[in-house]
């Protein structure tokens, strides 16, 4: 009897050992796309056919008839290009003057973003009193909704009841009349101001978390040898900050 129960018992070890051995059974070939779907839907949707559709209608002839039921509206092929890129009339005028803007605004922002964000990442990498206080202050237009902080300042903004025109001229008593912030030549100004403030909290907390990737002894070594801070930055932090740079300046941009 013992031999018997011995043998069935190696048999059912056997039986165990043959089952926990077997390999998880994988998923089927569909569950990568079907996990892939929901988010292949929605940019479909969002992105994809709003701008099918924004092509299709540039080839449209658009008017007050028709703009309620664009469908309807009569094919006019590239007449519509030819009188936009048509720089002598005032739609061409008009199309290459915010051609400019645009430019000019993105070059504006990231580059005065990416400079604010680096040289706050560099000033408190180094330990002192107070420094969480900064890195905190200088997180706080990231970490605001967007729409507090558009009410906030178009109220600094205002012409006849807002701070910076009260500042400037009731309290440090400039002369002339208040300027229009908000509308004009001045509108430009105001809105790379309001996107600067909001954009370089990001471009600090990025840069910040990389020059903390980059070892001490570099930089020790390098002071060892004679060089200064500006070209430790130069020779160093730039070479070694590249891929994020690179990825920074990318969603900025974007």
């Amino acid at each position: 009897m013992s031999a018997s129960t011995a043998v069935k018992n190696t048999g059912s070890a056997a039986g165990a050992t043959g089952r926990k051995a077997r390999k998880p059974r994988r998923p089927g070939w569909w569950l990568p796309y079907a996990l892939l779907a929901p988010a292949v839907i929605f940019e479909l949707f969002v992105h994809v056919v709003p701008m099918v559709t924004g092509i299709w209608m540039s080839f449209l002839k658009l008017t007050k008839m028709f703009i309620s039921n664009w469908g309807n509206a009569p094919i006019v092929g590239l007449k519509n290009y030819q009188v936009a890129l048509d720089f002598d009339s005032a739609v061409g005028m008009g199309l290459l003057k915010s051609f400019g803007i645009t430019i000019a605004f993105t070059l504006l922002v990231v580059g005065i973003s990416w400079g604010l964000g680096m040289a706050a990442g560099v000033a408190l990498q180094k330990t002192f009193k107070g420094r969480a206080i900064f890195r905190t202050l200088f997180l706080i237009p990231y970490a605001l909704p967007m729409y507090a902080g558009v009410i906030a300042w178009k109220f600094m903004l205002q012409k006849d009841n807002g701070a910076l025109n009260h500042l400037l001229f009731d309290n440090l008593g400039l002369p002339g009349d208040k300027p229009f912030w908000l509308i004009g030549d001045n509108a430009f100004i105001s809105v790379v101001i309001v996107a600067i403030w909001r954009l370089w909290p990001f471009a600090f907390l990025m840069l910040m978390a990389g020059l903390q990737s980059i070892p001490t002894d570099v930089y020790e070594a390098a002071s060892v040898d004679g060089a200064k801070p500006l070209r430790q930055w130069w020779n160093i932090t730039l070479p070694m900050l590249r891929p994020v740079n690179m990825s920074l300046v990318l969603v900025m941009f974007l």
